[in-house]
């Protein structure tokens, strides 16, 4: 039933049926600039970017340590990168918001450059897992 089927008089929509003919959050999510859903779509393509970890990731984690989210929001999607389920919700979930960039940085991995490196290249699969593979080889090189 839409807000203008109603026949009766004096009659005011309940509050469900008004949250209901707002637009959904998802909307709105995709209008922010540096949001895609084919850039996360392809990040969950992609190898976890964790060193020596040979899984698909599947999974995107927004870094939070960006500045560039609100009360209730997570980061734009030019902020994530792919992880797998064990490192996502194991790890860097784990760990904490304010300890996330330390959590990367002790696998050897600058998460902020690396972000912005696979969405400077998005959304070309190719070019991103390029991208990845020559960060996580070059991890491996230092050691």
């Amino acid at each position: 039933m839409s807000l203008h089927d109603h026949q009766y008089g004096n009659w005011k929509p309940k509050r469900a049926e008004r949250i209901r003919a707002k637009k959904s959050p998802a909307d709105k999510r995709k209008k922010l600039p540096g949001n895609s859903d084919e850039h996360l779509k392809l990040l969950r393509t992609l190898p976890c970017c964790i060193p020596g970890c040979p899984t698909t990731a599947g999974e995107c984690h927004h870094l939070k340590a960006t500045g560039a989210r609100g009360m209730g929001m997570k980061s734009p999607d030019k902020f994530a990168l792919p992880l797998c389920t064990e490192h996502h919700t194991g790890g860097v979930e784990r760990a904490g918001s304010k300890n996330e960039l330390k959590w990367f940085s002790d696998r050897g991995i600058e998460a902020l450059e690396l972000a912005a490196a696979l969405w400077a290249v998005s959304p070309n699969p190719q070019a991103m897992y390029r991208v990845l593979m020559a960060h996580k080889n070059s991890l491996r090189d230092e050691k």
